[in-house]
């Protein structure tokens, strides 16, 4: 018996490998692993390059493994870790040789008059070396490369790369080299370099100069190259640097596939500008002309700020500067020649910087209701005959762009802007005198005889400088500022009198007038979106934006779509300039929100463009810190209720200091009629 039990638990592997006490409660259930499993569990030495990436089982057959063999694809194995590493090493040298190539070589071609295409260098270099350079043709930067970079970035050279990688982005050609090549920068900062500053210089000769030519672009660039000071200094070199960096963050994109990223470009222009505040402490106590313009031009960014009470301040300063230099007698001292000086260039600059002194004093004095700091205008002048002359064979493109090319006639035009800021100087100071004044006879006589001599300023300009003939940027803005000073004038007695005892009703209706001027300022911003789009805008374009775009509000109407696309203008061109020129851009474009938000018109009449600037600056850019920041005594003219509805001077008009506009309508205080 005893046999047999043995037996039976020999034939029983359960029996066998329970224990005796086990029997009367749960039995464990072996897990028995069959031979054929245990061989497939044998690791391959080295699996295929396709096994590999889709991370699945190779079984390591050669030449082909199962899995390739069964999916159709090609089957190689690669050498060990240590191989493939220094084959990756390999393939970086190459490529970072290459990239060095060709960044050499596209620095030595820039730097030359006669230089190739960027895209025929980056072709050359692409031929037999594809791989190398495939990683640059994909990429949307080179920032996105861990190699190093130019100090900074910002470069027609790097324009052109862009484009170059970004082909169907490119809308128009670009120029070869900037028009302005400075080799000596490194005299004044060590911020940028030559190439950069040479850049950064053409934006700003080329784009803001030509309003008010005020740096005399010869004597200036002839100084930076000697590393003289008469005509040039560390403080002006860093606040032209960075009025081109400005005018470059929102004229034209380095990065096409990320519109909005400016950072490089933003990064730059704060280390200009705290170089410029500390420049500023030690040079302000120079009386010499290059203070005298940098304090005008620190003036003007300040206003893009949101300061102007401070940035008003700097620009007076400026002006009562020049008056010290004695700019506007006919033989400054400082500007007598030495022997070896052309007598010719003195005259030119004398006559140009004088007159755009008291050109920004004036517009300064009107925009912001101060007393300007010249009382009268210089006494050097162009005679038509000399402007003609010194335009002769003069051209202008937009840089950084090739075409169009306009016939500029800027001394033609400096001299009759002259004749007009006459006017304007005088007008700013009249208007001081209210509302503590009342309005009586002498002043309607007054006014109109301004009227007038504005009507004979623009019936005695040239056909070439007219918008008809010339559409080149500063040609639209003489105009815009034309039509923008009727406006002012205009207000001073819609905002003030009472129509009834108007005794040139006919010939001198105010509120008439001031609507067919704010017509033609609008068609003005229609035309310059038209022949030049928002690649850059001088810094007086922020003014125009937001005079035509809270008066179109009061415009829109369904049989006049004209005012729906002045607004839509207006507002996207505030939007590009906010990119650059600071806080004021984003205050205007408030402004304008906040007067849509009180005259509620027919949401159909808003545009889509309109729409999402507006949802974007409520998202991301309009701050309590940005109300606070505000120091503006900017006068923004509002009419409540549109002209259709019965709105004319008097009571319905309200004249507001841009700050305390906001702050009366975000408090939704503002009493609308």
């Amino acid at each position: 018996m005893q046999e047999s039990a043995d037996h039976g638990a020999a034939d029983d592997p359960v029996k066998g490998l329970v224990p005796a006490a086990a029997h009367k409660g749960k039995l464990p259930i072996p897990r028995l692993v069959t031979s054929s499993l245990k061989s497939n569990q044998q690791r391959t030495a080295r699996a295929c390059v396709a096994c590999r990436a889709r991370k699945t089982k190779c079984d390591g057959r050669k030449p082909v493994c199962r899995q390739c063999s069964r999916l159709e694809l090609d089957c190689n194995y690669a050498g060990s870790k240590r191989e493939r590493q220094q084959l990756e090493l390999d393939s970086v040298r190459s490529q970072v040789t290459a990239y060095e190539s060709l960044l050499r070589e596209i620095i030595s071609e820039t730097a030359r008059k006669d230089i190739k295409p960027i895209e025929e260098i980056i072709s050359k270099h692409l031929q037999g070396n594809t791989e190398a350079f495939s990683t640059l043709m994909t990429a949307r930067s080179l920032s996105d490369q861990h190699l190093p970079q130019p100090l900074p970035g910002i470069s027609l050279a790097r324009m052109h790369l862009t484009l170059a990688s970004n082909r169907a982005s490119a809308t128009q050609p670009l120029q070869d080299c900037p028009p302005i090549q400075t080799t000596n920068i490194g005299h004044w900062t060590d911020l940028v370099d030559n190439t950069t500053a040479s850049h950064l210089l053409s934006l700003y000769f080329t784009w803001d100069n030509p309003t008010w030519h005020l740096i005399d672009q010869e004597l200036f660039l002839q100084d930076l190259e000697r590393g003289q000071t008469r005509f040039c200094s560390p403080l002006l070199v860093h606040a032209l640097l960075l009025f081109g960096c400005v005018i470059a963050i929102p004229s034209f994109s380095y990065h096409l596939a990320r519109l909005t990223d400016r950072r490089e470009e933003k990064a730059l222009g704060q280390k200009l500008y705290s170089a410029l505040q500390r420049l500023w402490n030690m040079e302000k106590e120079i009386k010499c002309l290059p203070t005298a313009q940098s304090s005008i031009m620190i003036g003007l960014l300040c206003c893009t700020f949101g300061l102007d009470r401070m940035g008003t301040r700097y620009i007076m300063h400026g002006a009562a500067l020049c008056l010290d230099l004695r700019l506007h007698e006919e033989r400054p001292s400082f500007l007598e020649a030495n022997v070896d000086e052309d007598v010719e260039s003195l005259r030119r600059c004398h006559r140009l910087v004088a007159w755009a002194v008291f050109d920004v004093q004036a517009l300064a004095a009107q925009v912001y209701r101060k007393e300007a700091a010249w009382k009268q205008p210089p006494s050097v002048r162009f005679s038509a005959t000399e402007a003609a002359a010194l335009d002769d064979g003069d051209e202008w493109s937009p840089y950084p762009f090739l075409t169009p090319i306009f016939r500029p006639f800027v001394h033609t035009a400096a001299r009759a802007r002259g004749g007009l800021v006459m006017i304007v100087n005088d007008i700013a100071a009249f208007a001081l005198k209210f509302p503590d004044s009342p309005l009586d006879q002498h002043d309607w006589e007054y006014g109109f005889q301004f009227y007038r001599e504005l009507l004979n300023w623009r019936a005695s300009l040239p056909s070439t400088i007219t918008p008809d003939e010339n559409t080149s940027p500063h040609i639209l803005i003489l105009h815009m500022y034309y039509q923008a000073t009727v406006v002012s004038l205009c207000e001073i007695f819609n905002l003030y009198s009472n129509a009834t005892n108007n005794p040139f009703e006919t010939e001198f209706d105010t509120q008439a007038a001031k609507l067919q001027a704010m017509g033609v300022i609008g068609s003005l911003i229609l035309l310059f979106q038209t022949c030049h789009g928002f690649k850059s805008l001088p810094i007086v374009m922020l003014h125009y934006f937001c005079a035509a775009g809270v008066h179109s509000v009061s415009q829109l109407r369904p049989q006049d779509p004209k005012w729906s696309l002045v607004l839509e203008s207006c507002v996207v061109g505030l939007w590009h300039m906010s990119l650059g020129w600071g806080r004021l851009c984003t205050a205007f474009l408030r402004t304008i929100e906040l007067v849509l938000k009180a005259t509620k018109p027919d949401p159909f009449l808003i545009s889509p463009k309109v729409r999402a600037v507006m949802q974007q600056l409520n998202t991301n850019r309009w701050t309590a810190t940005d109300v606070k920041s505000l120091a503006a005594d900017y006068v923004v003219y509002h009419v409540p209720k549109s002209e259709e509805q019965g709105a004319a001077a008097g009571p319905q008009h309200r004249a507001h200091g841009l700050q305390s506009l906001i702050d009366a309508m975000d408090e939704h205080s503002l009493n609308e009629k």
